[in-house]
């Protein structure tokens, strides 16, 4: 088996070459990033499903620009339930602060998108008091309209059927 694989990649059409270094073309300026304080607080905002590496870059990013994370997953508000959740370990936060991560007990009520909306624009104003930058990273997203939305109406559901409108909308 071993001959007719080592046979079979010598025969290969494909031709290795080495990869070259890309390079940026002169006339693309290097990016930079400039905080301006005199504007509005600006936070960076990191949602996607389970298991698509949104911890993992909350953390780089905030070890890059001097951040601190704020937890927007409904289940890992909860205390006790880490590796239900799959919750960020301490060893994998890097020394990185984290807000709202395991701080509500789980026999008590249910945190609601206006509860989070209230400790995350706590968090968010703590943080850049301390002139860092706020990511909000999770999944949930009821929780992550509640926070940004501008005029946000805790009786109204933003993902029911009503509010959508109806050519972005289709029955299956």
């Amino acid at each position: 088996m071993q001959a007719l694989t080592s046979s079979f990649v010598s025969r290969s059409l494909v031709p290795i070459t080495p990869r070259r270094p890309r390079v940026r073309p002169l006339s693309v300026p290097p990016m930079t990033v400039c905080i301006d304080q005199s504007r509005k607080e600006k936070v960076v905002v990191i949602m996607g499903s389970t298991g698509t590496g949104k911890s993992r870059l909350s953390v780089d990013l905030a070890t890059r620009f001097s951040a601190e994370i704020i937890n927007s997953d409904k289940m890992q508000f909860y205390k006790g339930l880490e590796i239900t959740t799959n919750q960020i370990t301490i060893h994998e936060q890097c020394g990185v602060p984290h807000h709202l991560l395991g701080e509500v007990p789980v026999d008590g009520p249910e945190l609601t998108a206006s509860e989070f909306r209230s400790l995350a624009s706590g968090s968010i104003s703590e943080i850049t008091s301390r002139g860092k930058l706020p990511i909000i990273a999770g999944g949930s997203n009821s929780y992550i309209h509640a926070l940004l939305a501008e005029h946000f109406d805790p009786e109204t559901n933003p993902f029911s059927k009503p509010l959508i409108p109806s050519k972005l909308r289709y029955d299956i």
